[in-house]
């Protein structure tokens, strides 16, 4: 898909990734929507960028999804892009100690952000019948475990690949999905921990308000826009992450090889081929 000159929808977009996405976007010739929870980051925005519409939104709410939908409308007249981008961290700690507060807020902005999104832009899209592309910002926490401490925003990045592969399936060719993976990036998101709301455990003080490692969000911007333009489905940005997806993989093949056998009569209760036909009976893809 050409992204010259089109319209776009980027949550989370006021700053980190999504505002590096917006600024190539609009040298693209694009009309960009930013919509983000954070009034401050909206505020410089404002100031700054003259160039972006902005939208308050908080993604854990499918009611300010809805509004934030009808605003790009009835603004733009339409939208070939979104970026389902919102997301948050959490505090680094063993599993066992980790909070079902900071989990649970975790979740709700990470995977049911996304979900919200999916909800509310998807059959938007699909009523609007025009060539479209989705991106999801999942991580490369998606695809495996890069390192301990990180348990519940591993599990919320985990599933949003799901989400993301499942909606990719049900949903018609001309719109087309994508999971954005960034390994470590630049950005402000351990800032987030200062954040969270006393409904989820209140906020937590972080040493950094910026990760000083990494690739800049610009190098994210160019690889998520370049899988856009490719219609790839995963979009990666470090080669590093090869090893680790390859490994998860090898343990895989391997543990199937050692514990099944291939005329073991699996092959009738193929659950890809069972629910496949039962797809293909509803009605195949959602039109």
């Amino acid at each position: 898909m050409q992204i010259e000159g089109k319209r776009a929808v980027i949550t989370g977009g006021a700053s980190g990734i999504g505002l590096a996405i917006a600024h190539r976007l609009v040298g693209a010739g694009c009309s960009v929507v930013i919509a983000d929870i954070d009034t401050a980051a909206l505020q410089r925005c404002s100031t700054e960028h003259a160039d972006f519409l902005l939208y308050e939104c908080d993604v854990t709410k499918r009611e300010s999804l809805e509004a934030l939908a009808g605003f790009a409308w009835s603004t733009l007249g339409g939208v070939d892009l979104v970026f389902a981008n919102a997301g948050v961290g959490l505090p680094l700690k063993p599993l066992l100690d980790q909070t079902e507060a900071h989990a649970r807020w975790v979740m709700e902005v990470n995977y049911f952000g996304v979900w919200h999104t999916l909800q509310v832009f998807g059959p938007r899209l699909i009523e609007q019948g025009t060539e479209c592309h989705l991106v999801v910002t999942g991580s490369e926490n998606s695809v495996a475990v890069p390192a301990p401490l990180l348990g519940a925003y591993n599990a919320s990045k985990h599933a949003v690949l799901g989400l993301t592969e499942t909606f990719d399936r049900e949903t018609p060719d001309f719109l087309g999905v994508s999971i954005l993976c960034p390994g470590l990036v630049m950005t402000n998101i351990l800032s987030s921990l200062e954040k969270i709301p006393d409904a989820f455990g209140g906020p937590e003080s972080t040493p950094i308000g910026r990760s000083n490692l990494g690739f800049t969000p610009d190098q994210i911007a160019i690889n998520a826009l370049a899988g856009v333009d490719a219609e790839d489905f995963y979009i990666f940005t470090h080669h590093c992450n090869r090893d680790m997806v390859a490994e998860r993989l090898s343990n895989q093949i391997g543990a199937i090889e050692r514990q099944t056998q291939p005329n073991d009569g699996s092959d009738i209760c193929n659950t890809r081929h069972l629910l496949g036909d039962v797809f293909e009976q509803m009605g195949q893809k959602h039109q």
